[in-house]
């Protein structure tokens, strides 16, 4: 796996007192590509965007590996279809968490 592309982003509206930063990134390995997101106001956290189906993927073990070398992420967030959020999976048993 490697990091194809890190990019940042600051979305932000002083009006509606509303700021959101950090790096969205594209990760590759030979034949997937993720998109992942982490915030500056939550270091160790990564949120997985893309793929929304990434709970059922085979390479998530490896992506969770690398996410935790590579971005120091001690959490990560999965999209959830039922509920249509994200939701931080146990890293240890790549379960989402209750």
């Amino acid at each position: 796996m490697r990091i194809e592309k890190a990019t940042r982003f600051d979305d932000v509206d002083h009006d509606a007192g509303y700021g959101c930063r950090g790096f969205n990134y594209v990760i590759r390995n030979e034949m997937d590509e993720f998109h992942v997101r982490t915030y500056d106001g939550d270091p160790g956290k990564a949120t997985v965007v893309r793929p929304t189906s990434m709970y059922k993927n085979c390479n998530l073990r490896m992506l969770v590996d690398f996410l935790q070398s590579e971005l120091n992420a001690s959490s990560i967030c999965l999209y959830k279809g039922e509920i249509g959020g994200y939701e931080e999976i146990d890293l240890n048993g790549l379960i989402l968490k209750k």
